[in-house]
């Protein structure tokens, strides 16, 4: 299955449908193939209804700016590409604003590595799953 995407300024971009404790959000989020974990930022987490002062300690990620501890939360729902990831486990920390700028987080191998095969065509801006 085929799905669009939008490639801005060398970055590829995806829009995941995430339910948090409120309600459910499409947030929107820089793919990157080099990232271990999926990551969303401080006031994405916030926003989706968490209190970022009672979430558990995760793991110390490295990052362009050097090591940087994050905290963790188990999204109630991630999805993207038509797959549904259920209690998906992912890294809150503060990012930087030349990021936050244009998303709201980073999606990384923990979830890419769901799918067999992934095929991009950056003339066509689609993902084929």
């Amino acid at each position: 299955m085929k799905h669009k995407l939008e490639i801005e300024r060398c970055k590829i971009i995806v829009f995941a449908q995430i339910k948090g404790i409120n309600d459910d959000k499409k947030l929107k989020f820089i793919l990157d193939t080099g990232a271990s974990k999926t990551i969303i930022d401080e006031v994405s987490a916030f926003i989706l209804g968490y209190d970022l002062k009672k979430l558990d300690a995760g793991d110390r990620l490295m990052t362009a700016g050097g090591g940087v501890n994050s905290k963790v939360v188990r999204l109630p729902k991630f999805s993207l590409f038509g797959k549904d990831m259920i209690n998906f486990k992912v890294s809150v920390l503060k990012m930087p604003p030349q990021i936050t700028y244009f998303v709201d987080g980073i999606v990384g191998m923990d979830f890419l590595l769901q799918f067999k095969r992934i095929k991009f065509d950056f003339a066509e801006k689609t993902v084929e799953i």
